[in-house]
């Protein structure tokens, strides 16, 4: 594959764009069955425990901003914790499908929005009592103007959660690397031989370019992290782990290879007179 760098004149922009209303319209109510990966029963902890994290340091009660909200993998389990939801997303199929899972007692929580990412946060002019985002920082062309624009979107003290975020660089060594790799693979057969038991069709031509961070190897971490603090947030918890499509291989991976490839993120915006005392481990 060509190596590409995004630059702010790329034509590309629009390619992207599109790719992922394609990939994510083909998605529809099929997204979790198709991603075990976000779903299977460690990545289910891990997410549980994200959620409480966050959820103890936002307003009770409060309005946040699920942006990307896909088929409601956040969205939902912050409903039913007591919040006030704005769920974003750009494809109508995944919106639909969202609106499908709500609880009758939650309808009037969630305010549902069709649009892209980067036009609603250029749009909206209220400020929210947090934020979460979950694997769509690598979807985008310009995720370092969303993150900046997220974040000026935040009342003082409101936590952002960056969840399931590709990560590049990871530094395996050379060995670990291999396992790492032979793990994958048999991961990764297992999955498509279930798929097509199942007959769920893949979708690997359409997330080439939908999946377009990972054209650069993922989301650089250090550089991220950047941004946030220039942003005026507060960086209070960074998870890396390896996200795999099935538990048992995101046990191995996590549990005895030690070999990450992606990264959730905890943060807070910043009140005034607050400064950066780190993330934690």
């Amino acid at each position: 594959m060509t190596t590409l760098s995004p630059t702010t004149n790329d034509p590309n922009r629009e390619k992207i764009l599109n790719a992922n209303r394609a990939a994510h319209a083909r998605e529809g109510t099929l997204y979790l069955a198709r991603h075990p990966e976000q779903s299977n029963f460690y990545q289910t902890r891990l997410r549980s425990k994200a959620l409480d994290e966050f959820s103890k340091m936002a307003l009770p009660g409060g309005n946040l901003l699920d942006l990307g909200c896909g088929t409601g993998y956040l969205t939902l389990p912050l409903l039913e914790r007591g919040f006030q939801m704005t769920a974003v997303d750009l494809s109508p199929a995944m919106i639909e499908a969202l609106a499908a899972r709500l609880p009758k007692d939650k309808l009037t929580d969630c305010r549902l929005r069709v649009e892209e990412a980067g036009d609603f946060l250029r749009r909206e002019e209220a400020l929210y009592d947090g934020a979460t985002l979950s694997a769509l920082l690598h979807h985008l062309y310009d995720y370092e103007e969303v993150i900046e624009a997220i974040c000026a979107r935040l009342k003082p003290g409101a936590p952002l959660l960056i969840y399931f975020e590709p990560l590049k660089d990871a530094g395996h060594s050379p060995a670990a690397h291999k396992l790492h790799r032979a793990l994958a693979a048999l991961d990764e057969t297992v999955y498509r031989l279930e798929m097509r038991w199942r007959g769920i069709p893949l979708l690997d031509e359409e997330y080439v370019w939908a999946d377009y961070q990972r054209r650069f190897g993922g989301i650089d971490f250090n550089r991220l992290e950047t941004i946030l603090k220039k942003s005026g947030m507060e960086i209070l918890r960074v998870e890396k782990f390896c996200a795999r499509r099935y538990g048992w291989a995101s046990w191995i991976a996590n549990r005895i290879l030690k070999t990450p490839n992606t990264f959730s993120l905890l943060a807070r915006r910043a009140t005034p007179g607050q400064r950066d005392a780190g993330p934690s481990g």
